[in-house]
């Protein structure tokens, strides 16, 4: 024990200057590893419209404090929750970027939320949640008629942008039935949307 008294003691500078330069390194690892910002939940990757989302949709990113917008979804609350539009990969999620998790209550039992992708993007000017709209199947060689395959469905989700070489998804509710005839229509059909009447 003397010895090391006496090691501590003929070398005590040495050690204090080593315990400070360890401290002010301790600081400065503290400092990088907790930056000034704000984290919010972001999509991991592309959703499509109508997508329910899981954990491995999300992550986190962090924002310069004050950025952080309005109304941000923690993870338990995004999970779970159906895409409102399509989503790009990093973009945050908002209460308008979901749908409401009642979204398909009142529309009665066997109704689902059928995603179409209208041909037109500029067909779907002026429509949002809430409108009521036709579907309508058009042959792209012109070699049948347009046929209505839907009316006076509901439009439960819109897209956030349009695209010039890709279809549009647009989110409507109808019945299990009219949505599988969608479904098939869509494998030699282009779709297009007109207004309907309440």
């Amino acid at each position: 024990m003397n010895q090391l008294h006496r090691f501590v003691f003929e070398h005590r500078r040495v050690l204090a200057a080593i315990c400070a330069g360890l401290a002010v390194l301790a600081a400065l690892s503290a400092v990088r590893g907790s930056p000034s910002g704000s984290a919010i939940v972001v999509a991991s990757r592309d959703l499509a419209s109508g997508h329910v989302i899981t954990a491995a949709d999300l992550d986190t990113s962090l924002v310069p404090a004050g950025s952080a917008p309005d109304h941000q979804l923690s993870r338990s609350d995004a999970v779970g929750r159906r895409i409102a539009g399509p989503m790009r990969q990093g973009e945050a999620l908002t209460d308008y970027r979901v749908l409401r998790p009642d979204a398909l209550k009142g529309y009665g039992p066997g109704s689902v939320l059928t995603t179409v992708r209208v041909a037109e993007a500029d067909g779907l000017t002026g429509i949002q949640v809430g409108d009521r709209i036709d579907v309508i199947a058009v042959d792209p060689n012109g070699e049948t008629k347009a046929t209505v395959l839907a009316r006076g469905v509901e439009v439960v989700a819109v897209p956030s942008a349009t695209s010039d070489n890709e279809a549009t998804p647009l989110g409507i509710v109808t019945s299990e039935h009219v949505a599988l005839v969608l479904a098939t229509a869509a494998l030699e059909s282009r779709f297009s949307v007109v207004s309907s009447a309440r």
